[in-house]
């Protein structure tokens, strides 16, 4: 190689080290601000989530999504009848150039409720058009805004009609935007595919304890 390629190289491995190392560094502040935040609430916090096998034991079908699979930076609290723990999570879907790398902030809560394995997202325009090309959507007839604003999809409709109570289906239509998967003793809340700010991280786990407190008994 000539000198002009052998700089090249240089450059390019220099580069691609300064982004690494970048990277290594905001998660390293990352995760000190949210120890930091943990300890100002007075939570347990460690750097490492849930075991994956753990993870994918509830089957909850986040957890079983993709490839390299990692849950860090957990607070965990106790609520009636369970508990909650919120952490960050990571997996890897496609392959070469095409791959991808999806970031969330989670909370799995854990109860003794026998909750029906399902899936609960917020309605867009792309589910309506499935809908109208035969995909089906769980609609709760006693809840108009219930059904207009979330799409709900299930395994057994029954047993997520049965879930669904009058008394629960009033808190989504309160509470809109949160995605939700069940299954049994186990309930998993996110706000779409997104790693929230630490700032957002208090005002998050509030909601999730709320929910298991007055949706989860």
């Amino acid at each position: 190689m000539d000198i002009f390629t052998d700089n090249l190289v240089v450059v390019i491995i220099g580069a691609f080290a300064l982004i690494v190392g970048f990277a290594f560094y905001l998660d390293w502040r990352r995760r000190n601000a949210l120890a930091d935040l943990a300890a100002s609430m007075g939570l347990q916090f460690a750097k490492d989530g849930p075991e994956q096998y753990l993870l994918e034991s509830t089957g909850l079908e986040l957890f079983r999504l993709g490839r390299s699979r990692k849950a860090t930076s957990m607070m965990e609290t106790q609520v009636s009848g369970g508990r909650v723990q919120v952490f960050d999570y990571k997996y890897v879907t496609g392959s070469g150039k095409h791959s991808r790398t999806h970031n969330l902030t989670v909370a799995l809560i854990y109860t003794s409720l026998q909750v029906p394995h399902f899936d609960l997202k917020p309605e867009n325009f792309l589910y309506k058009i499935g809908e109208l090309i035969g995909f089906k959507d769980i609609d709760l007839p006693a809840f108009p805004l219930f059904s207009d604003k979330y799409r709900l999809t299930a395994p057994e409709e029954t047993a997520v009609h049965m879930f669904f109570t009058p008394t629960r289906a009033a808190w989504f239509e309160s509470n809109l935007g949160l995605w939700v998967q069940g299954a049994p003793g186990h309930v998993l809340l996110f706000r779409g595919e997104t790693r929230l700010a630490v700032d957002a991280w208090q005002g998050f786990l509030e909601e999730a304890r709320a929910f298991a407190q007055q949706v989860l008994r």
